[in-house]
């Protein structure tokens, strides 16, 4: 991809989170990656062209290429320790900005949607994959995104969600006693 292109993709996730949705800005994402509204309009036809690129960066870089990758994991199991480090290291701030942004923009919402499914399909699987049943790891990979979304709206610290995350895997009779055989 342009690196002009990826450079504004970037500072408009970090205006996202840093400023919120309210904030987010042609100015804001410009002053974050210090060009002109020149450079921007070089590489974007317009603010909603933009729009559209960032949210496809989010799905590619915080749902898809995640995915990918853990799919190509050693074990089953040591999918299921992954999925927790990489609930930990998604933009947390910028994706609670994208489900307010959601909220008034159906294009947002529906992709919003997208990345909510595939996320829970991915554990969903992950979670049969070490032997649990299909309702039970349905139920599982809900709950676990019920977490990672409260998280996100609750703007808790992350150590708070990883507590919460290993406590539930904990916890869970039938996950616990799966992770716990060889």
């Amino acid at each position: 991809m342009n690196p002009l292109r990826e450079r504004f993709l970037a500072a408009g996730m970090t205006v996202l989170g840093r400023n919120g949705y309210a904030g987010f800005k042609q100015a804001a994402v410009c002053r974050q990656t210090g060009l002109t509204t020149g450079a921007f309009y070089h590489s974007f036809r317009n603010w909603k062209e933009f729009e559209a690129a960032l949210i496809e960066h989010w799905r590619a870089e915080a749902t898809d290429s995640i995915v990918a990758r853990l799919d190509v994991a050693p074990s089953p199991h040591e999918r299921i320790e992954a999925l927790i480090g990489v609930a930990l290291s998604l933009p947390h701030r910028s994706e609670a900005a994208i489900r307010v942004w959601a909220a008034g923009d159906a294009r947002v919402a529906e992709a919003l949607s997208a990345v909510d499914a595939a996320r829970r399909e991915a554990v969903a699987r992950y979670v049969r994959e070490i032997g649990i049943d299909a309702d039970h790891a349905d139920r599982f990979a809900a709950t676990s995104m019920l977490l990672l979304i409260g998280h996100e709206a609750a703007g808790t610290p992350v150590e708070e969600l990883e507590w919460s995350m290993r406590h539930f895997v904990e916890t869970d009779p039938q996950v616990a006693a799966a992770l716990a055989e060889p």
